[in-house]
């Protein structure tokens, strides 16, 4: 069964194995998730959920695209994370309603605009309606975001 402390070992040694920054960046962003889960008090339920993900994953398996198998990985882990236990990453809230923001901003925006002035309003409505909609979803992603941490929610 694959632990938290045998895959941080099998990706440093994969990491020291490679010379591309792109395929270090990626083991970097496991390795500091699997750390993080190591350092924390995980409860032995926890533990034996994570563990048994990992070997899901099969890290081990030998592959051509080492960099897009991996990126797979982590990225199937961390949303493995997110729904078993509730843990994000730092700043996910903002990043996530950021995009929100600007969609909704963007359509509002642009309707506020052909409304006012259908030649140049919908230039002007939709760059402040993206503007503007960007700002309040970081500032919500923003409260979101401490809201997790403050409850020890964040890897």
């Amino acid at each position: 069964m694959m632990n938290i402390n045998k895959a941080s070992e099998l990706l440093n040694t994969l990491r020291s194995q490679t010379e591309k920054k792109s395929e270090k960046k990626v083991y970097d962003c496991f390795i500091g998730t699997l750390t993080s889960l190591n350092n924390r008090g995980l409860t032995k339920e926890q533990s034996q959920l994570i563990q048994e993900k990992l070997s899901s994953l099969e890290l081990n398996t030998a592959t051509e695209n080492r960099k897009k198998f991996y990126k797979q990985k982590g990225s199937e882990f961390k949303i493995f994370l997110k729904n078993e236990f509730s843990f994000t990453s730092a700043k996910y809230y903002t990043e996530t309603y950021m995009i929100y923001g600007m969609i909704f901003g963007t359509s509002i925006g642009l309707s506020i605009g052909t409304a006012i002035f259908a030649g140049l309003g919908t230039s002007i409505g939709l760059s402040i309606g993206t503007g503007v909609g960007m700002v309040f979803g970081m500032m919500y992603g923003a409260r979101k975001d401490a809201e997790a941490k403050r409850l020890g929610r964040v890897i």
